[in-house]
């Protein structure tokens, strides 16, 4: 057999492997964030965090930094809660709350609705 091939069989074999996990919706809540935690980027952990979201059509940026205990300062000092899932931060920004995820992205509640944004 060539290399080729073996590197070939080796990716089915994988691929036949990875079809035999459970589905994410049976995966804990907690599990799922320790997962995450470990392999992706978390907020906050070297500092302030910029976001980006769209508001009114228009791309809007946000700078989100720790500034002591569980606080979060933006335009104005606020509060960060860790949840299973995201860090909510809430008081930073009138009018909106940030919920957080591992790896960059999450939501912005902002007029009684969720809108996307990213983080980096």
């Amino acid at each position: 057999m060539t290399k080729r091939s073996l590197g070939l069989m080796a990716v089915l074999l994988l691929g036949a492997c990875a079809q035999q996990l459970p589905p994410a919706a049976s995966v804990s809540p907690e599990f799922d964030r320790l997962i995450t935690d470990t392999f992706q980027d978390t907020p906050f952990d070297t500092g302030a965090i910029t976001v980006l979201a769209e508001e009114h059509g228009e791309l809007r940026s946000f700078r989100l930094r720790p500034c002591g205990g569980n606080h979060i300062c933006g335009a104005r000092q606020g509060h960060v809660a860790d949840a299973p899932a995201y860090w909510v931060v809430t008081g930073a920004y009138s009018g909106r709350t940030f919920y957080i995820s591992p790896g960059g992205d999450g939501w912005i509640k902002r007029d009684g609705a969720l809108h996307p944004m990213a983080w980096n």
